[in-house]
């Protein structure tokens, strides 16, 4: 009896007609929703899938770029008036040039500063913000974080940065030192030249695929001569605080060469 009550209840909810079985259309919908249903996450799945991939492979490109352009800078650094470019994808990254918190400093042990020629001037690194489904360890790509570079080593340091996203980072805040023997007047001279890139921004605008321009602005030498006693101090201010000290001997000249290089994102 409670069999028969159960079967007319569940016809009159589905809508059977006889006794054979629930309703085809009904049948039919509950089917080609569950179907619906499947199609819609699997579309989401595979979706999300595409743009973890493609946001890691605009990333590896980004990676291949800025190691490109740091090679690019250090070339046009050598010739006054000299400019290139290199082109970023910005699907889902972006790139830019930011003040930096750190600047190089290079005082003379009398209270005179030999660097920056000009108290003004900033001091900017270049940045590139991977998208956001783009995971990645922090790690150094080219260069190092130490103020002086070897003469073998990249004068730009390029890393990947975890910190409120993941960064690509460019900087110039080192300087490289060279020694060498002058004959003048008769009198052998030792020479110490400090060679320092400086970036400053150009123009920014556009959005999508970036084209970022270098161009050599000139290059500034600046020397005095240490006598015995005098010192010259290179020093790095900021987050990484760093310092080298030469010492003056008889007849050492101490020349401090900056070239400053625009950088220009369209």
């Amino acid at each position: 009896m409670r069999g028969r009550k159960a079967e007319r209840l569940f016809r009159k909810l589905f809508g059977a007609k006889n006794n054979g079985a629930v309703s085809p259309v009904i049948s039919t919908v509950i089917i080609s929703s569950v179907l619906l249903i499947i199609l819609v996450i699997a579309a989401f799945i595979s979706t999300n899938l595409l743009e973890i991939q493609i946001s890691n492979a605009e990333f590896e490109q980004a990676k291949t770029n800025i190691l490109l352009l740091n090679k690019v800078i250090q070339d046009v650094a050598l010739r006054p008036g000299a400019a290139s470019s290199i082109q970023f994808n910005q699907r889902g990254g972006g790139i830019g040039i930011y003040r930096s918190a750190e600047k190089i400093n290079i005082e003379h042990s009398n209270g005179s500063l030999l660097y920056p020629f000009n108290s003004s001037h900033e001091f900017y690194v270049i940045k590139y913000r991977a998208g956001s489904r783009v995971s990645a360890a922090e790690t150094i790509l080219a260069g190092s974080p130490s103020l002086i570079a070897d003469t073998s080593d990249s004068l730009g340091y390029i890393r990947v940065e975890a910190g409120n996203g993941i960064w690509i980072v460019l900087d110039y805040l080192r300087v490289r030192v060279a020694n060498t023997t002058l004959m003048i007047g008769g009198a052998q001279y030792n020479r110490v030249d400090i060679f320092i890139i400086r970036l400053e921004m150009g123009s920014v605008s556009g959005s999508g695929t970036a084209t970022i321009k270098v161009q050599n602005m000139g290059i500034t030498t600046k020397t005095c001569l240490l006598g015995n006693g005098d010192a010259v101090t290179i020093r790095r201010t900021g987050q990484q605080s760093e310092e080298l000290v030469l010492r003056g001997s008889s007849n050492r000249i101490v020349c401090v060469t900056e070239t400053l290089i625009r950088v220009s994102i369209s």
